[in-house]
């Protein structure tokens, strides 16, 4: 966890915290997920672990459904945070952040964002 020192996740003010990302940065959401969890006290949601970790072994269909789940998902959250390493956002973390920000109308954080400068 010691890699995440110079961010400050206690901007974060909210408590239900959806993590959104590129699965290329998987071990991002592990980490990410167990500090906001122990040493903030939130609870944190993502689409699917299976997913996550596996999404090679996922048909069109299956993975389609997942994103589909993932947008319901975010219905229940107060806050996104967007792992954005190397300032990249992929098309279906993109949809999800614009469903919740346009339509939702619920506060959106980037990890970028969150590190001290």
């Amino acid at each position: 966890m010691d890699e995440f020192c110079d961010y400050d996740f206690s901007r974060i003010k909210e408590t239900k915290i959806f993590l959104v990302g590129s699965i290329r940065y998987r071990d991002y959401f592990i980490k990410i997920e167990s500090i906001l969890q122990i040493k903030h006290e939130k609870l944190v949601s993502i689409c699917s672990v299976d997913g996550l970790l596996n999404k090679e072994k996922f048909n069109n269909y299956e993975w389609d459904k997942l994103q589909d789940i993932a947008i319901r998902k975010l219905i229940d959250q107060e806050a996104i945070l967007v792992l954005d390493v190397e300032d990249y956002i992929g098309e279906q973390s993109r949809e999800e952040i614009d469903y919740f920000s346009k339509i939702l109308k619920k506060s959106v954080y980037y990890l970028t964002d969150l590190k001290d400068s």
